[in-house]
């Protein structure tokens, strides 16, 4: 089980760019390196919403949106099969302990 790591650079009016750091055990975490702010999120509490030729990616509790960004489609893809990728790592590994 590695920890995933990317670098996108995000739709908007200001070009930002994100780490995005994809971690096994369920979590996603999130550094927008132009304001040096970090946030994380559990798998269960992401959203993808494709529009156009853009993808938001949702982090929200219930009804409130903690944060969200907006991706380029196919990053969007991408980080989404990270995250499979990383839950059936982690269903693997504990179906083996």
């Amino acid at each position: 089980m590695l920890v995933e790591q990317r670098d996108f650079t995000l739709l908007g009016k200001v070009q930002r760019h994100a780490h995005i750091s994809v971690i096994p055990t369920g979590k996603l975490r999130v550094n927008i390196l132009e304001d040096n702010a970090e946030q994380e999120a559990e798998f269960s509490q992401l959203w993808f919403s494709k529009t156009g030729t853009k993808t938001l990616l949702v982090c929200r509790d219930e009804s409130k949106v903690n944060w969200q960004l907006d991706l380029r489609n196919q990053d969007a893809k991408e980080l989404e099969h990270l995250i499979e990728s990383a839950q059936e790592d982690y269903e693997i590994l504990m179906r083996d302990l």
